[in-house]
């Protein structure tokens, strides 16, 4: 399948809230994840809870395009059922990957092509704490005549900016590899059948392409074929038509531009951008994360790291995409750097 699509990789600064709790402490204490930077304490939002916000957001956003995929269970594991769903269905599996696992054979296991940091605080935390009670609930039990106590907790709060960074490797999206251990066969002109151990993939097929000695074989959303490398080992790719893998990745870009859905302990967040830089880059890295930071002078907040970060020999676009804000202000001036996003759009190869 011929790339035309560059590797992206974004880095956004954004202001949030106490996102992503922790255990519980002393039993009635809300935490906030933690770590140690440099000696300062600071809060972090999981790769694991970004990329739930990003999915939730794109799943409201929709566009036709993303929905949940099935899960299926082993004993204890669950997993996504790739014997129902594929890259060619599923943009959740092409876009974050997964791992099946086939009882007495190798694991089916798919990098995500999205690749997403810890989103970690600019300020350190300062032990915030906040009271609550359920008063209005225990108000509204003793109208009815309830004998009802207020229920007390604590949680740790901390709303800080925060910064985090996203990468896209476009030359596995929309790409997948299976290894299995017999040959597919097509059953009835009508399905491609791919065994998964004890189980079996029935892939409905539109057309099949001859190339030589290969064949394609055509679905709605693109095509499968397959070839033996070893003795009864096959390799079996499945390639997503070109216009869908553009449209997945630029509702995925427009998502982050534009800001998640978020709610953590039932309070709505923003992770939405007060600043963004984003590029084309030949290898698919976070090449802009360890040198953006933001600092605090005479005339307030500003970030730093820009002109280091530009001159990354990685980068791979003309354009390079900067968002600022009147919160965060940037008054560089480069040549790279561009404020139009369909700029950006087109020197990535997502539009024309």
């Amino acid at each position: 399948m011929s790339n035309t699509i560059k590797n992206i990789t974004a880095t956004i600064i954004f202001e949030g809230s106490a996102l992503n709790r922790d255990e519980k402490i002393g039993g009635n204490i809300l935490s906030i994840k933690k770590l140690n930077v440099n000696g300062e304490v600071k809060s972090f939002i999981s790769k694991v809870a970004l990329r739930h916000y990003l999915f939730s957001t794109l799943m409201k956003n929709d566009e036709g395009i993303w929905k949940e995929t099935k899960v299926t269970g082993q004993g204890q594991v669950v997993q996504f059922d790739i014997t129902e769903e594929d890259i060619l269905t599923s943009a959740e599996l092409d876009a974050f990957g997964y791992m099946y696992t086939i009882s007495g054979e190798a694991s089916v296991i798919r990098k995500a092509p999205v690749g997403i940091t810890k989103a970690i605080s600019i300020s350190p935390y300062s032990q915030d704490y906040a009271f609550y009670a359920n008063h209005d609930l225990i108000k509204r039990g003793k109208e009815q005549g309830l004998a009802l106590n207020p229920n007390p907790y604590n949680k740790e709060e901390h709303t800080s900016m925060y910064k985090y960074t996203i990468t896209i490797d476009s030359n596995i999206f929309g790409k997948d590899r299976w290894l299995v251990n017999s040959e597919p066969e097509f059953d009835n002109n009508e399905f491609l059948v791919i065994k998964l151990g004890s189980e079996a993939k029935k892939l409905r097929v539109n057309e099949v392409e001859n190339h030589g000695e290969k064949k394609y074989y055509k679905t709605d959303n693109g095509k499968v074929h397959y070839n033996e490398i070893a003795n009864n080992v096959f390799e079996v790719i499945f390639e997503l038509n070109e216009e869908l893998k553009k449209k997945r990745i630029l509702s995925i870009l427009e998502a982050i531009r534009n800001g998640f859905y978020a709610q953590s302990s039932g309070e709505v967040n923003t992770i939405i951008p007060l600043f963004m830089i984003a590029s084309g880059v030949k290898i698919p890295s976070p090449i802009f994360h360890p040198y953006i930071d933001v600092q605090r002078d005479v005339s307030g907040l500003k970030v730093i790291g820009i002109e280091d970060a530009l001159n990354n020999s990685w980068i791979n676009s003309q354009h390079v995409f900067l968002f600022d804000s009147q919160r965060l202000p940037v008054s560089i001036i480069n040549q790279k750097i561009t404020r139009n996003w369909d700029d950006f759009l087109r020197d990535v190869g997502l539009i024309d």
